[in-house]
């Protein structure tokens, strides 16, 4: 019966634990891609960076049933930029348009193509992760703390 009891706590335990690195791992990666979107943006409103002109060549969208829309540009540093573009901003950019876009190491931003933050996202994955995380360490305790038969 002992064995039993440290299989479930064992289990209870990992699975709290796995939830809570989820949590924590989920508000990290999406608090990081904020500060970099932030940090772009600080550096274009500084005029650190100057903008290159980006002339639409072709859209298009992925295949599959929720295709990501692609927007191929061609610039003086590169000869064809394929970027993921928001729906919005696929839909108003049209063939042979230039847009501003400023060349970062990582590749191109447009601050047109970004997703408005909402915020909630980051605090949804810890929450989430905290909560069940919590829960399962709980049911570790009180496995381990009821009388054994």
């Amino acid at each position: 019966m002992r064995l039993n009891r440290s299989i479930q706590t064992l289990v209870a335990v990992a699975f709290g634990l796995g939830f809570l690195a989820f949590g924590i791992a989920g508000f990290a990666r999406i608090d990081s891609s904020e500060r970099q979107i932030e940090a772009k943006l600080r550096s274009i409103r500084a005029g650190v960076i100057q903008p290159d002109t980006l002339t639409v060549l072709k859209k298009y969208v992925n295949p599959g049933r929720s295709g990501l829309p692609h927007i191929v540009f061609s610039s003086a540093r590169q000869p064809e930029v394929d970027i993921s573009a928001t729906r919005d901003f696929f839909n108003s950019a049209n063939l042979g348009e230039i847009i501003r876009g400023y060349y970062f190491p990582d590749g191109y931003f447009i601050p047109e193509n970004r997703k408005e933050n909402t915020g909630a996202g980051k605090w949804f994955f810890l929450g989430v992760g905290v909560l069940v995380g919590g829960a399962a360490l709980a049911l570790a305790r009180a496995i381990t703390q009821r009388p054994i038969e």
